[in-house]
């Protein structure tokens, strides 16, 4: 009864992770369950959360007064202080209410809120990061969208709500007649993320210039099987269109880092989400940009490049290491 636990969630719009593990945040400590992110009303994924714990504590015969902290990490927007998600496109509804919720299954149990890039960075920082990197640091996920998270000397960068470093939506290309989720032109998002590569494939086939017969064979002549799983097969086999869209992926993957190497100095970026199940296609164009000619894109040192080695579960880390963070007073958070 003496042993402490940490508690963490992250909310994603497919799937929510939550885990549980000892204080110390030992390996072979950490317990968890996954589950699909719930929609039917706005009180269903603080529900599915509460459910999930609930029963990762009875499996593993844990009594709420021995959780020090929950932390949570969600897809955003996110306020930080009401903790609830507002505005989003990938959560089901305009507003998510968590903290009430789950407060009231979990009383004096403090919660802890973070966007879920900036909780990610956190979950590299803390398990994987190697010591000189530490003080200077992004996390980018590249999946159905772009995001990032940042800690710059020292510190996790938060913002007023909680949202900062939304560096997908860096204009890349602000002339460009490709329109993003959020209203503006040219986004690094509508380029490199799932979404994106998707979107601007369906495009370029309307238009009929580029030879697509491989892409077509893949999805059997059916658009609505087009994903960016499917163009960057076609473009493993050849194919022109997807070749086309894949390097573009890359190109604007380079502006971007070089944006967030202009503004954060950073010494390290670590890639994750869904796309990086083709990381073979994109991660090392990038390492050898920044290491053969990095100042086309950028004119401080430029950082390494790297793959997160815990893919999916980065985020649920990082709400984990959010609570040990805040637990310990640790700088990076203050």
């Amino acid at each position: 009864m003496n042993v402490k636990f940490i508690a963490g969630v992250d909310i994603g719009g497919t799937w929510v992770r939550v885990a549980l593990c000892t204080a110390d945040l030992i390996e072979k400590n950490i317990k968890k369950k996954i589950t699909r992110t719930l929609k039917e009303t706005k009180y269903s994924i603080s529900n599915s959360i509460c459910q999930i714990l609930s029963e990762l504590l009875s499996e593993n015969h844990i009594n709420k007064d021995q959780i020090l902290g929950i932390g949570i990490a969600t897809a955003g927007p996110l306020n930080m202080e009401k903790g609830e998600v507002f505005n989003s496109s990938n959560l089901g509804f305009s507003v998510i209410p968590l903290k009430k919720p789950i407060e009231k299954k979990f009383p004096e149990i403090p919660l802890y809120f973070v966007n879920d890039c900036n909780g990610s960075v956190l979950g590299v920082h803390y398990f994987e990061a190697e010591d000189d990197e530490k003080d200077n640091l992004v996390y980018i996920t590249m999946s159905t969208g772009i995001g990032g998270g940042v800690i710059c000397n020292g510190h996790l960068l938060i913002g007023k709500e909680g949202n900062a470093a939304e560096v997908g939506h860096a204009l890349v290309e602000p002339r460009s007649r490709f329109v993003c989720n959020c209203g503006a032109h040219g986004c690094w998002e509508v380029f490199s993320s799932g979404t994106g590569v998707q979107n601007r494939a369906l495009d370029a086939l309307d238009e009929g210039e580029l030879n697509a017969e491989i892409l077509m064979r893949i999805v059997n002549n059916d658009k609505s099987k087009i994903t960016a799983k499917e163009v960057f097969q076609a473009a493993r086999e050849g194919d022109e269109l997807s070749k086309k869209i894949v390097d573009d992926c890359v190109f604007y993957s380079k502006v971007g880092i070089g944006i967030i190497n202009n503004f954060y100095d950073c010494s390290s970026i670590y890639f994750g989400g869904a796309m990086m199940k083709d990381h073979k296609q994109i991660i090392p164009s990038l390492i050898k940009q920044f290491e053969k000619d990095s100042i086309r894109f950028t004119i401080n040192h430029p950082p390494k490049i790297k793959l997160t080695k815990y893919k999916d579960e980065i985020g649920l880390r990082g709400a984990l290491a959010l609570v040990k963070y805040k637990i310990d007073k640790e700088k990076i958070i203050s």
